[in-house]
């Protein structure tokens, strides 16, 4: 699959790399029904748990202020990463003014979790303001300026179900050229992208990626081991923008899982809606989530309607007929959509 662009120059990547700090939660375990060991960038903690009708209650061990964010974030991710069925966690033993969502009484919080997985302090590296709203023009697309692009690894968030921690970084034309030379060269791969070739056509792709303000090329990787390469783009300015009425957040992507081994159905319950997670927390004035899968990929659009994405329309690219397909952001928290549908 080839993208077509006409490129400025203009942003290019972020003097602020991302930081060393990783996801909070680690790895987690229920002891018994009643008690669950999280392992977090803080250390190692037991808590208690009182599941409930669409709640659960957790009682923290005593913990000083350095380590309620972490710890107490870690024990909600964790009890609602896998259950759609988890609206509210209530908690026992904090003091509220150490953490900064939910509702309080004396030394009570109760948290959605609709709201708790819009926050994006577990997950991002280096969160940051939204770019300060300045419109622009580019190849007659009239659209808000985009931020400089960070560097270095972007978002990380730990998979119980693989007990693994699946991560998206910056993808690096130097380092990643070897994996996205091969990836692409892949006979599956290359049948979607259509963009195999020699070593210099790929590092030429990276650095236009690079370079190319509306499009954010990540490298995926399960405990570390790249995976598979994807592409976040602002909608409005990519070939989507004029076949559907794209408003000035909404974004899309594209995606070659480059190893076979991670192309089963555990790993896409793993990084399709993470990636989705991702792209609602990168900018909170994103609505919506936009593909263009081609129409006859069928198992394709039949992972994406069971990911909560709506089939819009049909409609036809120079190169391909595609198929429409848009996720809400209401849709995604409301419904829990970071968790896999069973």
């Amino acid at each position: 699959m080839t993208l077509v662009s006409n490129v400025s120059r203009e942003t290019d990547v972020s003097p602020f790399p991302a930081s060393g700090l990783s996801c909070f939660l680690k790895s987690a375990e229920m002891k018994t029904p009643g008690q669950m060991l999280i392992s977090t960038v803080a250390g190692r903690y037991l808590a208690d748990v009182e599941p409930g009708a669409g709640r659960v209650r957790v009682r923290l061990p005593d913990l000083n202020a350095d380590e309620t964010v972490s710890v107490l974030a870690s024990a909600i991710e964790f009890l609602s990463a896998q259950s759609r069925n988890i609206g509210v966690v209530d908690v026992d033993n904090v003091q509220p003014s150490d953490f900064p969502l939910g509702s309080c009484s004396g030394n009570s919080l109760t948290v959605d979790t609709r709201e708790f997985w819009q926050w994006p302090m577990p997950w991002i590296a280096n969160p940051v303001w939204p770019q300060p709203q300045v419109h622009v023009m580019t190849n007659g697309q009239y659209h808000p300026k985009r931020r400089r692009k960070p560097v270095g690894v972007v978002y990380e968030r730990y998979i119980p179900w693989l007990d693994q921690v699946l991560s998206f970084r910056a993808a690096d034309p130097q380092t990643d050229i070897e994996h996205f030379h091969r990836w692409m060269n892949d006979e599956q791969v290359n049948v979607i992208w259509e963009d195999g070739g020699d070593r210099e056509k790929h590092a030429a792709i990276l650095e236009e990626r690079l370079h190319d303000p509306h499009v954010l090329a990540l490298i995926g990787c399960f405990n570390g081991v790249p995976f598979g390469y994807f592409e976040v783009y602002w909608a409005k300015e990519n070939r989507l923008g004029p076949y559907y009425d794209a408003q000035d957040y909404d974004r899309g992507w594209h995606v070659a899982i480059g190893e076979p081994a991670y192309r089963g159905k555990q790993w896409i319950t793993a990084w399709l809606p993470s990636l989705m997670h991702f792209m609602f927390l990168d900018d909170p004035r994103t609505q919506r989530i936009v593909g263009e899968p081609r129409a006859s990929h069928e198992q394709q659009i039949r992972n994406l309607d069971r990911s909560g994405f709506s089939k819009v329309k049909h409609f036809d690219f120079p190169h391909k007929r595609a198929m429409l397909v848009m996720l809400l952001r209401e849709r995604f928290f409301d419904d829990r959509l970071w968790v896999p549908a069973p």
